[in-house]
């Protein structure tokens, strides 16, 4: 009779050790924002998810984009600039959990909005540098977790002319 029980609580901690992730609180780890050209890319992890289950990410946060003048004929910038601000689109992303119930992907936010038409004739408007202001991290399956940056994140970056 000892044995049998033994052996049942046994594969119960069996079981029960495998199945792990699917019991601890989901949460977000190694979250990274860097600017990729006019994109920020939010890289992360979330774990102590339910192995095998899909899982969707999005972002939020806001930009701040600087455009130049660049000269048609020599491609050269000018002193003349004007900078916009707005809310930033997300990408959403879609991945599975892995067998520990662990996600590791990311997500980008973009600008979207059409150029400001500023520069005189035979001058093209061309984005030159970008800030963001991310705000959140989202995986809208539930339980609805969610990543908050810390209040004043800013990540800035160069946009290279092409």
């Amino acid at each position: 009779m000892r044995r049998a029980l033994l052996v049942g609580v046994l594969s119960l901690l069996t079981v029960a050790v495998m199945h792990a992730p699917a019991f601890a609180a989901a949460q977000f780890s190694d979250v990274t924002a860097e600017t990729q050209g006019p994109a920020l890319l939010i890289t992360f992890t979330e774990s102590g998810l339910q192995s095998g289950q899909n899982y969707a990410y999005t972002a939020a946060g806001t930009y701040t984009e600087t455009f130049q003048c660049y000269r048609d004929r020599t491609f050269t910038p000018t002193n003349k600039t004007r900078i916009v601000s707005a809310q930033a689109d997300p990408d959403p992303r879609a991945y599975t959990a892995d067998e520990t119930g662990k996600v590791t992907g990311f997500v980008y936010l973009w600008p979207n909005f059409p150029f400001p038409d500023f520069c005189p004739a035979h001058q093209s408007v061309v984005p030159v540098h970008i800030c963001y202001q991310p705000t959140d991290l989202v995986d809208f399956v539930e339980p609805f977790d969610v990543y908050w940056f810390p209040e004043g994140t800013t990540v800035c970056g160069s946009v290279e002319p092409d």
